[in-house]
């Protein structure tokens, strides 16, 4: 796999048969030495600090082993490192190797319709294979609903626990939507909900957002669900200084209530170190003041107004019904939920949900991932 080596006291550069090279900077490669005095047998944990390591590292000499893994010897501690070929290929730090290892949003709008992803509760309890395609599916789209699980309460901890691990709040470790007097919150009536994310005033953000459907039979009451990463791109496309200045000055969010009173100051958009769109929080009813310079502020409304309309827009809006036994499990920061009207008076609506960290739902993956690979290589 490797074509070619060279490098300097402080790089090393691999030039692969299949085309491309790159290029690993010796302090990079050294803090990931994995031999047993640098890292736990057992779980992989460094067993150094970063000042440990002498601050004139340099690379010593580089031989190539005779399964192709490259051995680099240190000075001046006089160490060794092996890295495999397959190693450093999938730790290729070139920009077209770093691009390609990021997640690939699958944006979509209301023409989603049936094609959904759908995952059914019997068979991902019985086969991991099935509740891995589920959680790759919601990764890819920021959502995905799970049909078939028990019309039980406290089913939405079941799930929750399984995917991952649920969050306690203010809220209890779950809670109910169910119309009620005098509600704290705008989602224990039956007024319509527009799109948002949930509880923008924590910090951190709940990850991710499941809701249960226990009962369903009031008219109206639909699940409404807009890609925030689609409108998000799509504000970036119709106007870009808008879009850049959403990233960049962020605004409070509030919720108070007789046993909390909770506040977080967030942008609306999120980017990473390559502009591209991680995240999103919006919530008109949650939004409490913008605490900027003067001279931002108008022009941050009229961002905040755009943004809007894009997020209203009908042909965004994926609009399903939620039937007993179905949890649509949302990534709270891209996939903005809400609801139609329902009348109470005609039947009634009651759904269950909590909260979920997301890095749970991620390691869930990841463990699965590991599992199959497992069993596969102990039936091969």
């Amino acid at each position: 796999m490797i074509a070619n080596i060279t490098h300097t006291a402080t790089s090393l550069t691999v030039s692969w048969k299949t085309g491309g090279a790159a290029t690993f900077p010796a302090i990079w490669l050294r803090d990931n030495c994995r031999c047993a005095k640098c890292r736990h047998p057992g779980n992989g944990q460094r067993l150094y600090e970063i000042t440990d390591l002498p601050s004139d590292l340099k690379i010593a000499s580089v031989e190539t082993r005779g399964d192709g893994a490259l051995i680099v010897s240190w000075a001046p501690e006089g160490h060794s490192s092996t890295f495999t070929a397959d190693w450093l290929q999938a730790h290729n730090l070139s920009p077209s190797a770093r691009k390609a290892r990021k997640p690939k949003p699958t944006l979509w709008d209301k023409t989603l319709g049936a094609d959904m992803p759908v995952g059914d509760w019997r068979q991902m309890i019985a086969n991991p294979a099935a509740e891995l395609a589920f959680i790759d599916a919601y990764h890819a789209h920021g959502f995905g609903l799970i049909r078939h699980s028990p019309v039980e309460a406290e089913t939405v901890l079941k799930i929750g626990n399984r995917l991952g691990f649920v969050r306690v709040t203010n809220y209890g470790a779950f809670f109910d939507v169910v119309s009620v007097p005098n509600p704290t919150n705008l989602a224990y009536t039956p007024i319509g909900l527009g799109v948002h994310s949930d509880n923008p005033y924590r910090d951190p953000t709940p990850g991710v957002q499941l809701l249960h459907c226990l009962i369903s039979d009031a008219p109206g009451g639909d699940t409404l669900l807009v890609d925030g990463f689609k409108a998000a791109t799509i504000l970036r496309d119709e106007d870009p200084a808008a879009f850049d200045l959403l990233t960049r000055v962020p605004v409070n969010f509030r919720f108070r209530s007789d046993n909390a009173d909770l506040n977080a100051r967030q942008t609306l958009i999120t980017v990473d170190e390559d502009g591209d769109i991680v995240g999103v929080h919006f919530n008109n009813r949650s939004l409490d003041w913008l605490d900027a310079p003067a001279d931002i502020v108008e022009p941050w409304f009229a961002a905040y107004r755009k943004f809007a309309d894009v997020l209203h827009r009908a042909e965004g809006e994926l609009i399903f019904k939620l039937e007993p036994g179905d949890c649509v499990v949302m990534q709270n920061d891209r996939a903005l939920h809400g609801r139609t009207a329902f009348d109470p008076s005609r039947g009634r609506r009651h759904l269950q949900g909590c909260y979920v960290d997301r890095d749970g739902i991620d390691s869930r993956a990841r463990v699965l991932r590991r599992q199959l690979a497992d069993n596969k290589g102990a039936a091969a």
